[in-house]
C-alpha cells in the first residue's frame, strides 16, 4: 500500500515539475517582454532622439579645446 502511494506520489510529482517548467517559461517570456515594452524601449528611444555626441546639430563655433595630457609611457600603457 505504502509502496503504491509512493510512487503515485512520485509520478505526479514528475508531472507537476513539467508543467511548472512549462509555466515558468512562459511567465518569464511574458514578463521579459512587458519590462522591455514599458521600461527599456522608451528609454533607448529617448536617448536616440535627445543625444547628440558627435555635435551635429549644433555645431560649435571654435575649435573644442582638447584637454592637456602628458603622452608618454605611462599614458601609453592606460590604453
Amino acid at each position: 500500500m505504502l509502496k503504491q502511494m509512493w510512487s503515485g506520489l512520485k509520478r505526479f510529482w514528475q508531472a507537476w515539475t513539467r508543467l511548472a517548467k512549462k509555466i515558468g517559461t512562459f511567465q518569464a517570456r511574458v514578463m521579459l517582454t512587458v519590462l522591455y515594452s514599458v521600461a527599456i524601449l522608451p528609454f533607448g528611444l529617448l536617448v536616440r532622439l535627445l543625444a547628440d555626441p558627435l555635435r551635429i546639430k549644433t555645431r560649435p563655433t571654435a575649435w573644442l579645446d582638447r584637454p592637456a595630457e602628458v603622452e608618454d609611457m605611462q599614458w601609453a600603457r592606460k590604453q
